[in-house]
């Protein structure tokens, strides 16, 4: 039986997915916390949170240094570059911790998907090397949830355009993937803390609801009290016009490569959790959510 784990530091708490995961954490009230910051980072914390900073290259002696004491890892960083990440592995290996959740919290890194989206096969490389370290006493979690559905709607991300009504449907629009809100998937990682022994060295893979573009669209419409401006794509139009744009992170082209992921009819690339049986929902005892419920709450959000 592992040890329980309660001295927990989370690596990029203040960006955007990092927040949410500081504050779940802090809602558990059932770990230490500790933040790790680069020296340029203008992030700040409550006071009783202890900062550890260290060189904006992740120097691996510091890195060692900050680690020390802690049982677990929360990674929220971007997944590029893989490298820094490598390095990190390597370091908690050193400074003795026992767990780490490396920056997933994507679709499925199968290998349709790691052959589509190089920023998958990357955190897939990250995934390989957690396993070569598994006899030192390292144990890992993955978790994966989809896109994050509320933040993917109102940033327009998943081709939803709230402000002009207007939306991009690929293919036939009809095919099911697995989304989770931002809130329920940074819940997964305190769950995941607070149950070490069934979660040791094992994906867990969440989600708020399984759906279809068409379906989005429909309660969209019932929110918003008005058709929309439908366009459509098919994906190998998609794939042509992600070939002319880079996939750096948050880029346009990274973007239409990770929506084939999920919508594209012509290939299963891992994206439909429910119907492989992966889920997790139960076993890490997340809450049940609505999909209208969340729509409507995000369109309200977006018109105040």
């Amino acid at each position: 039986m592992a040890q329980a784990i309660k001295n927990v530091m989370v690596m990029g708490a203040g960006g955007l997915f990092g927040t949410e995961v500081f504050v779940a954490l802090q809602k558990a009230n059932a770990f230490n916390l500790t933040v790790l910051s680069r020296k340029c980072s203008k992030s700040t914390f409550p006071s009783n949170i202890k900062v550890y900073k260290v060189d904006d290259d992740y120097p691996l002696d510091q890195l060692v240094e900050a680690f020390k004491g802690h049982d677990a890892l929360v990674s929220a960083l971007p997944g590029r570059p893989y490298t820094v990440h490598l390095r990190m592995i390597d370091a908690a290996v050193q400074a003795g911790v026992k767990r780490f959740i490396p920056s997933e919290y994507g679709n499925n890194t199968c290998t349709a998907a790691a052959d589509l989206v190089p920023l998958y096969a990357d955190k897939a490389k990250i995934l390989a090397y957690l396993k070569t370290k598994e006899s030192t006493g390292l144990s890992w979690t993955a978790i994966h949830a989809g896109q994050f559905f509320d933040w993917g709607l109102e940033s327009g991300w998943l081709d939803y355009h709230l402000e002009e009504k207007r939306v991009t449907i690929y293919d036939s629009g009809e095919k099911p993937w697995s989304t989770t809100s931002m809130g329920t998937v940074a819940a997964a990682v305190g769950r995941v803390l607070l149950k070490p022994d069934e979660t040791k060295n094992k994906p867990m893979f969440v989600a708020s609801f399984t759906v279809s573009q068409l379906q989005v669209l429909e309660e969209l419409e019932k929110a918003t009290g008005a058709k929309w401006d439908v366009q459509r794509m098919t994906e190998e139009a998609a794939l042509e016009k992600a070939k002319r744009l880079d996939n750096k992170d948050h880029s346009e082209g990274l973007k239409l490569l990770i929506l084939m992921l999920l919508y594209a009819d012509g290939t299963d690339r891992g994206a439909n959790f429910e119907k492989d049986g992966l889920l997790c929902n139960k076993l890490l005892e997340l809450p049940e959510e609505n999909l209208s419920e969340i729509i409507a709450r995000v369109v309200k959000q977006q018109a105040s």
